[in-house]
């Protein structure tokens, strides 16, 4: 009874509480100190370095200006061509339908014939060629299933043709289909019944060689070619404004005739200088041009006349290209983006750019800061005995590697609060930052050789 006793006692209640609360108080002081540190010497982040292509590029408005031919049709028009494709003269790209089944016959005797091609096509393989066939299967499979994937809808029959066609390959070599010769007959006695029925409609044909764009599809601008190049900025500014294209009515489409055509734009006199040399010329070299919400494509083209109206405020310019695509085939008045230069590096924080001696001393100003007009300033006024660089963890050290400096070989480009710099490696460069480096964007008290916690 007396051990009990004991071990109930006050006194050592009152012991064990007290050693409760001082664990507690010990905890607390630890979590106190811990966030102290903490804001004294924060600990370090970090950012994975990665690739980046930055363009520099002038937004503009204007007008595309082709060779074309207008081709006479109206009506009721079905299409047998593609926008875009290229026809020779005398080719039937469109026919006249006088009720509406015709163009629903249309499209079942197009279908018909597809497939009696793609199985003639099938037939005309050698025992030898098993293995290609079965890669050519796999591969439009793939391709099949990625249109699907991306939502490619425009892509899905192409797909969808070459799958069969691998695969109806496949069975006639390994002889699990002796031939199609059943089933192109019977192909073709439906398509001669659906032709009977659709009878011979008005037949439109191309009048000359070029790409043909259907009337649905494209725009026709309200004045020549010719009138277009002779307005000045303000002009064409004020044709731009009150629009400069209109559907094309009362014809079956057009025909664009040559692989050139030419972009008359105006744009802000501030980035016209952007389309000239030093010497106040236009760029000699070869730049890019874009119609974005119409065509992602970028075609290479070349400024032919570039003119700065500062009265205005205005540049207006012209650019001719040699590639074509059916989109651009569309577009009549388009916005666009020239793309004068684009610079390909590695992403680097402009907050974790510094300047050191080549004794290692940090410059006064010891980041460049997240501003890039704040950074380009301090990379400028730096001068030759300061080298900048970036902090990288290797391992558990941290070590200062180097960027190139600014000058007109590696000029200052930045992408919003980044850096482009050249990776290790590239020709003529000093630059050490290599892709997928741990960056320390920020740290207390940095310098190469230093021990990472």
């Amino acid at each position: 009874m007396r051990k009990d006793a004991e071990k109930i006692s006050p006194r050592n209640v009152l012991a064990v509480l007290g050693g409760i609360v001082g664990v507690l108080l010990l905890i607390a002081l630890c979590y106190v100190g811990y966030q102290i540190l903490h804001l004294v010497n924060p600990p370090n982040t970090y950012e994975t370095v990665l690739t980046a292509t930055v363009e520099e590029k002038v937004s503009a408005d204007g007008v595309l200006l082709f060779n074309e031919t207008l081709v006479p049709g109206s009506g009721d028009l079905g299409y047998l061509v593609e926008d875009g494709a290229r026809v020779s003269a005398g080719t039937v790209v469109a026919e006249v339908y006088t009720s509406p089944q015709q163009s629903g016959l249309r499209v079942q005797l197009d279908n018909l014939n597809e497939q009696i091609d793609l199985l003639e096509r099938a037939e005309n393989v050698s025992a030898t060629q098993v293995d290609s066939m079965m890669q050519e299967r796999t591969t439009a499979l793939y391709d099949l299933l990625d249109s699907v994937d991306r939502g490619a809808l425009d892509s899905l029959d192409t797909g969808k043709e070459d799958y069969l066609l691998a695969q109806n390959k496949i069975l006639v070599v390994t002889g699990e289909a002796a031939g199609f010769d059943t089933q192109i007959a019977s192909l073709q006695a439906e398509a001669a019944q659906i032709q009977s029925q659709l009878g011979s409609p008005v037949q439109i044909s191309a009048p000359l060689t070029g790409y043909f764009v259907s009337s649905a599809n494209t725009r026709q601008l309200s004045q020549p070619a010719a009138s277009i190049l002779a307005m000045d900025a303000a002009t064409l500014k004020s044709y731009l404004d009150s629009g400069a294209d209109a559907p094309l009515t009362g014809y079956a489409g057009k025909m664009v005739s040559g692989f050139s055509w030419t972009y008359c734009g105006v744009c802000s006199a501030q980035e016209g200088q952007k389309l000239l040399r030093a010497d106040g010329t236009p760029l000699t070299k070869t730049v890019k041009i874009r119609f974005p919400g119409q065509s992602n494509q970028a075609l290479e083209g070349q400024l032919t006349d570039v003119t700065i109206d500062e009265a205005s405020g205005l540049a207006r310019f012209v650019l001719t290209c040699d590639s074509v695509t059916a989109d651009v085939l569309r577009l009549g008045q388009a916005s666009a983006e020239v793309i004068v230069s684009e610079t390909t590096g590695l992403r680097v924080p402009l907050q974790a750019v510094h300047y050191i001696l080549e004794t290692g001393e940090e410059a006064d100003s010891a980041t460049a800061g997240s501003e890039a007009d704040s950074a380009s300033s301090q990379a400028q006024q730096a001068g030759e005995d300061y080298i900048p660089g970036v902090y990288v963890k290797f391992g558990n050290l941290a070590r200062f590697c180097r960027i190139d400096p600014v000058s007109d070989e590696h000029p200052w480009v930045t992408d919003g609060d980044y850096l482009i710099v050249a990776p290790k490696g590239t020709d003529g460069s000093i630059s050490e930052v290599r892709l997928y480096d741990q960056i320390i964007v920020e740290g207390q008290n940095l310098y190469d050789g230093k021990l990472l916690s």
